[in-house]
C-alpha cells in the first residue's frame, strides 16, 4: 500500500468526473469521482472544539492487479476550498456517534478477520482504515480491535457479547466476508436490550450480504454495473451510514447433524498429491465436526449443487485461489452431474398448507433473502435490500450442460429465472415463508447443506427446515438511499 499521508493541495476542481488539484502528489494530480470516500469539513467538526478550518479529501485508489502491498493507494488531501459538487455528495462533519466510544454509553469494536478472502484484512486495517479513521478523529484507545487468531475468534468474540451485561450501544466493524458475519450472528446476543450495529467492509470472497445491500449504488437503472469499488462503497457507508434491521432466517437440523470443516493436513500422508487437484481428492483432507441443532443465516440456505460447490472448494489448497476456486470445483461437479435425492416441501406466504415439489431428484435448491451471491451473480432478481422476504430458486436433474447454462444466465442479471426446456424442466422461482428438505441420499458426500458458507452434514432421512426469523437481534449499517422508504 502506498500513501502520501496528509498533503496540502490547492485549486481543487471537478471536470467530467475527474478531480484535479495542484501540485502533483504521488506522481498524480487527479483521481476519478468514484474514488472519493469523504470530504471532511473541519468547520462542522464537533469533537475537538478547535477552531480548525478547511477540508480533507479522502480518496482510495484500488488496483487488484498489483501485489497486496501495492493494491491500495490512500490519498488524504488538505485544502482550503472544495467544489460544491463534492461537498453536496461527500461532506462529513466528523466521526459519527456510532463510531465514537463513550464509556457506559457506546462501545466500538473492530474485527479484523485475517483469513477472509485472500487475506487482505489486516493489511487493509493497518494501511487504509486506521489512517483514514485517524484523519477524521484520532482513533480512541477505547476502540476494541480484535485481530483474529483462528477460525474460532469471531465466534468467541460474539459469545463474549452474549454473556455481557452491558447496556451500552455497540457497533461492530467487520473486516471480513460473509463467514465472519454468520459467526457473529450465531454467537451473538439475539435477545440483548441493545441490538449490536454491524458495519461490514467486504474483504471476503463472495461478499453476498454487502453486495446485495449496496446493489442500488453499483447497478444503474438500466441494469449496467457501474465502475465503483465495493471497498469504497463500504467506507462511505461506514462514515456516513444509517442503521436498519438485519433480516435473518432460522435453519434447524435433526439430531446427529454436524458442522463439517476442512482443516490443514496433519502430516504429509494426508496432503493431496500435487498432480491431483480434483474436488474428489480434496475430500481426503482431515475434517473437523461439531454437533449442531440450528443456525441463523443472513445470506443463503442451500442443498444440491450450490452446497456441494461451497463444501468441496473450502480446502486450504483451493482457498489460495480466491473466487477462482469455485470455477475449478464447479467443473468437476458438472462433469459428475449428480442427481440429489430429496423431498422438498414449501409453504408460501399467508398459507398454512404445504406443497411438495413433485420430484425427488434435484440439482439446485436454494433459499435466500438477498439478490446477489456475488456482485455479478444475481440469484434472486426480485429481492430488494432489507425487504426480509425469502425466495426459493430450484430445478431438477437437468444435467451438467443445462445447469451451467442456468448459472451463466444468473451472471447475466438473473436471466435464469423462468428458464424452461422442452422436456418440461424449468427454473422455478417463488417467494416462500418456509422450506423443508428431507435428505434421502445413501452416500454421505451428498448429505451436505450450506448455511451462509457453513456446511452441515445431515443424516439420511433427516430434514433441513428454513424459515423467516421475525426478531433479528442485529442492526446493519447501510447507505440511506437503500432504505425501503427511499426506493
Amino acid at each position: 500500500m502506498t500513501s502520501a499521508g496528509l498533503t496540502n493541495v490547492t485549486d481543487v476542481s471537478v471536470l467530467d468526473g475527474v478531480i484535479s488539484w495542484k501540485p502533483t502528489t504521488n506522481a498524480t494530480n487527479q483521481i476519478k469521482y468514484q474514488n472519493v470516500v469523504f470530504v471532511l469539513d473541519h468547520s462542522q467538526a464537533s469533537s475537538s472544539g478547535s477552531a480548525k478550518t478547511g477540508y480533507i479529501i479522502a480518496a482510495l485508489v484500488e488496483d487488484s492487479e498489483k501485489s497486496p502491498e501495492e493494491r491500495f493507494q490512500l490519498l488524504l488531501l488538505a485544502t482550503d476550498s472544495v467544489p460544491d459538487e463534492l461537498l453536496r455528495r461527500f461532506r462529513i462533519g466528523g466521526l459519527p456517534d456510532y463510531l465514537r466510544p463513550v464509556k457506559g454509553e457506546q462501545d466500538v469494536d473492530v474485527i479484523v478477520s485475517t483469513k477472509s478472502g485472500v487475506g487482505l484484512s489486516q493489511l487493509f486495517w493497518q494501511t487504509v482504515l486506521q489512517p483514514l479513521w485517524n484523519s477524521v478523529d484520532e482513533l480512541s484507545s477505547e476502540v476494541n480491535v480484535v485481530i483474529t487468531q483462528d477460525e474460532h475468534s469471531v465466534r468467541n468474540f460474539a459469545q463474549s457479547l452474549a454473556s455481557s451485561i452491558s447496556k451500552s450501544k455497540r457497533t461492530v466493524v467487520l473486516l471480513s466476508g460473509d463467514g465472519g458475519i454468520v459467526d457473529l450472528i450465531n454467537g451473538g446476543p439475539h435477545d440483548a436490550q441493545q441490538q449490536p450495529l454491524l458495519a461490514v467492509l467486504p474483504l471476503g470472497t463472495g461478499n453476498a450480504l454487502f453486495s446485495s445491500l449496496h446493489k442500488p449504488l453499483w447497478v444503474s437503472q438500466d441494469g449496467k454495473i457501474q465502475d465503483i469499488s465495493s471497498i469504497i462503497l463500504g467506507l462511505r457507508t461506514l462514515f456516513k451510514g444509517v442503521s436498519a434491521n438485519l433480516p435473518l432466517f432460522y435453519a434447524s437440523f435433526p439430531s446427529g447433524s454436524r458442522i463439517v470443516k476442512f482443516k490443514p493436513a496433519a502430516n504429509k500422508e494426508e496432503e493431496i498429491p500435487a498432480e491431483d487437484n480434483s474436488a474428489a481428492a480434496a475430500l481426503h483432507l482431515a475434517k473437523e465436526e461439531i454437533q449442531v441443532s440450528h443456525l441463523y443465516g443472513a445470506v443463503v440456505a442451500s442443498y444440491g449443487f450450490h452446497s456441494s460447490l461451497i463444501y468441496e472448494s473450502d480446502t486450504p489448497e483451493y482457498r489460495v485461489h480466491g473466487d477462482k476456486r469455485f470455477g475449478m470445483v464447479a467443473e468437476q461437479l458438472l462433469r459428475e452431474s449428480h442427481p440429489y435425492i430429496a423431498q422438498v416441501d414449501v409453504r408460501h406466504p399467508s398459507l398454512s398448507e404445504w406443497e411438495t415439489i413433485p420430484r425427488n431428484e434435484h440439482t439446485y435448491v436454494l433459499v435466500t433473502p438477498l439478490s446477489n451471491l456475488e456482485r455479478t451473480f444475481t440469484i434472486s432478481p426480485a429481492s430488494k435490500p432489507l425487504d426480509g422476504k425469502l425466495r426459493l430458486v430450484h430445478f431438477g436433474n437437468i444435467g451438467g450442460e443445462r445447469t451451467m447454462d442456468a448459472m451463466m444466465k444468473a451472471y447475466d442479471g438473473g436471466k435464469h429465472v423462468g428458464l424452461k426446456w422442452d422436456d418440461g424442466h424449468e427454473v422455478r422461482y417463488e417467494e416462500v415463508d418456509e422450506v423443508r428438505v428431507t435428505i434421502l441420499e445413501e452416500d454421505e458426500r451428498w448429505h451436505k447443506v450450506c448455511i451462509d458458507g457453513t456446511i452441515v452434514d445431515i443424516p439420511k432421512g433427516g430434514q433441513l427446515s428454513v424459515r423467516k426469523e421475525d426478531k433479528s437481534g442485529f442492526q446493519i449499517l447501510v447507505d440511506s438511499r437503500v432504505l425501503p422508504s427511499s426506493s
